[in-house]
This record gives C-alpha cells, structure tokens and sequence, in this order.
C-alpha cells in the first residue's frame, strides 16, 4: 500500500544555493541573486517540493539551481534526480537515430518483421508502422493502451495520416529496437546516449548509484508520495526517467550539436514531420502570440515564429511536471524540472526569470517569451479538459 504524509508550507521552506561554476559569471551579479530570491517564492506559491533548472547561453551551461526539498526533511541539492516524465521521449528518439546513423536501423523500415504487438496482430494496419511514424506520433495508438476498449492496444486512426500523442508508440519503437539488435533499449541508451554524452545522473530505472538522490514525488494537495521508478529492465520508453536539471542541459547540447548524427539526419530531425495544430489548437490571447506553425519533429515539438524556431518537449505526471526548449540559431536553451502536481504553473512562471534574454522578441506588456504564453494557455486547457481527447485528471 502506498504510504502518505503531508507536507506543511510556509515562509522558511528551504532554499539550496545553485552550483556555482566559472561558467556562471556569464551571467550577470544582479541576474544570480533575482534566481536565488525569487525561484524559491514559487515553491511557496504552487505548493511543489522543489525546482531544478539550468540556463544555456551559445551551447554552453551559464547556470544551474536547485530549491526546496527533495523529500520530508531532506533539502534538494544538485545531486537530486528529478522524474522528467514525458521528457523521456528525446532521449529515447536520440537513442534511435544514433542507431540509425550507424547503419543498425533504418527510420523507414517496417517494424513487423522484428515485433509485433499481440494486441494489433491482427489489424494489417501494423504492417504500416515504421520508426519515423513511431517517433513523430503517427501510429494512430491512444497515448496508452488503458485508454482503449478492454485496454488492448488498438488502433485509433491509419498509422502515418495525423499526429496523436502516444507515450505507446514510443514504447512500441523501442520493443521494435530491443527484438531487432537483440539488446536491451537501456544498454543501448547508455552506449549511444549516456555514456558518450557524459550523461552520468541519468537513467531509465533504478541503479544503485541513485541511493538518496531520487525525489519524493508530491501531489497537488501537498502530499508526498511514491517515486515512479522502474524496476531494472522494467523500463518505459515515453516516461519516467530520472535525470538532473544540469545532466538534461548537457544532452540538449549534444542534440543542439548535432553529435553521432550524420549530415542527413541533423535537418530530419529537426523538420516538422506532421503538423499538431488540429490536435492541439493554439488557445493563446491575443492570437499573434500562437507560433505560425506547431508541430512535431522526431521526439521533439518546434514551434515557429517567423524566422525563428523553438524546440521543446515537456512532461507531466502526477506529481511532476518539467520543461525544456532550445532556439536552434542562438544556441540558448532552458530547462525547468519541477516535484509537485502543480508544477505544471511553477515551470511557466519560472521563464519568467530564466527566459528574459530570449532571442525571440517578447510581446508587449506581458514580458514572456511566445512558447511560454503559448504553453500556459495550453496547459490551462488540458487541465479543463477543454481540449480533443482529453480528459480532466
């Protein structure tokens, strides 16, 4: 049985001074003490455990904090692994177009012939799924299985005609790369992803060097719960890694380098392969704030504004909730990884402080960069269950 205990807000909640590296002075003396002032108020005000995040400048880490508790008692530290939730799905994508470019798969085979699973086997609508249709959400599966009728997996739509988010089409790619390359997808992450990249706070299911530093997750009434964290072997492609807020920023850097991807995949990546716009409607006011296109690339979202392009991919779960985006012509990127039910409004709030140079021109009075307006009206939708398809938690 899952065990409960509440925590208590107020005033004296614990706040962690960031790392402080060379790198920092990048940023100037008045901007570090604001970070520290006013990125612990939040967790006050959205009633969350604790906040991660780092700030990139020109492909370089200028910043990384860390606020609040990791769990009763216990501070937050930069040693503390945040759930990422569905940020999960970059690294998965990284880990397969890094397969690609080494020639051990092809984004436009047909995974039939290596994994099929028993649930469509019998809807020749599987024979059409491909790794590029997986990784951009154009299977046509529910987000997951549960959702369906008798929570089968069950096609939706013709796999390959619009986008549907689905954290099961991930999962199903990357059983499609374990059958093919008869090898883990976590060790296969940790050869192409982890390991080159220095990636070493980051994993898909427990290991023992994340004695003491995983979070307590916290719901939205304050209420401490369980970690989700998987078994060893028991991993979910769309979900649930752990990860710092600085380890996330040194793999947005390798991505944003374009590092073991060939001249080929670098642009794929990156292009919109499907459009979202129908799915999920831009409900920002005034409208100039909506990105002139919204869609999905090949594990990230890219919005764009004119000449100027946003990459990004969040992630929301119970009891966390994160953030990350990168502007592929500056190089500048920021990531927010929040404890809390109500981080989902912690993490806007956040770019706030973190976004004010942001190369995209902020509109008017409002002083936030589009993708936060745009998120937050977004977010605020989802959780009216305003939106297709989904439904109120």
């Amino acid at each position: 049985m899952r065990r409960w205990s509440i925590l208590i807000f107020s005033s004296a909640i614990v706040a962690v001074s960031p790392e402080r590296t060379i790198a920092q002075a990048a940023l100037p003396r008045e901007r570090l003490a604001a970070l520290d002032a006013k990125l612990p108020a939040l967790l006050t005000k959205h009633h969350i455990a604790a906040i991660g995040a780092a700030i990139i400048r020109g492909g370089e880490i200028v910043w990384t904090g860390v606020y609040g508790q990791q769990g009763p008692g216990k501070p937050a530290s930069a040693q503390t692994l945040f759930n990422i939730a569905s940020m999960t799905k970059p690294i998965t994508a990284e880990t397969i177009l890094r397969l690609v470019a080494a020639g051990r798969l092809s984004l436009d085979e047909p995974m039939a012939p290596s994994w099929v699973d028993p649930d469509v086997a019998d809807d020749p609508r599987q024979l059409k799924l491909t790794p590029r249709i997986a990784l951009s959400h154009q299977t046509g599966f529910p987000n997951w299985r549960r959702e369906s009728k008798a929570g089968r997996l069950a096609f939706s739509s013709d796999p390959g005609t619009r986008f549907g988010y689905s954290g099961e089409g991930y999962t199903y790619v990357a059983r499609f790369v374990e059958k093919k390359l008869g090898a883990s997808f976590e060790a296969l992450a940790n050869e192409y992803v982890f390991q080159p990249i220095g990636m070493n706070s980051t994993s898909y299911s427990r290991r023992d060097w994340m004695e003491g530093r995983v979070s307590t997750p916290m719901d939205t009434t304050g209420t401490w719960g369980k970690p989700d964290l998987h078994t060893e072997g028991a991993w979910n492609a769309a979900d649930d890694v752990f990860s710092t807020a600085r380890d996330y920023a040194t793999f947005m850097i390798s991505v944003m380098n374009g590092e073991k991807l060939n001249a080929e995949l670098v642009p794929d990546r990156m292009r919109a392969h499907v459009a979202i716009g129908n799915e999920w409607p831009c409900v920002a006011k005034p409208v100039q704030r909506c990105p002139d296109h919204a869609g999905y690339a090949l594990g990230w979202f890219r919005f764009d504004y004119g000449n100027e392009a946003v990459i990004w991919h969040g992630g929301d779960d119970w009891g966390e909730h994160s953030l990350a985006y990168f502007y592929p012509r500056t190089r500048d990127a920021v990531v927010v990884l929040a404890n809390g039910g109500n981080g989902r409004y912690a993490v806007i709030d956040a770019l706030d402080l973190l976004d004010d140079r942001s190369p995209i021109a902020t509109f008017a009075e409002t002083h936030r960069s589009p993708v936060a307006v745009w998120l937050r009206a977004l977010l605020d939708a989802a959780y009216a269950g305003k939106l297709p398809g989904q439904t109120k938690r």
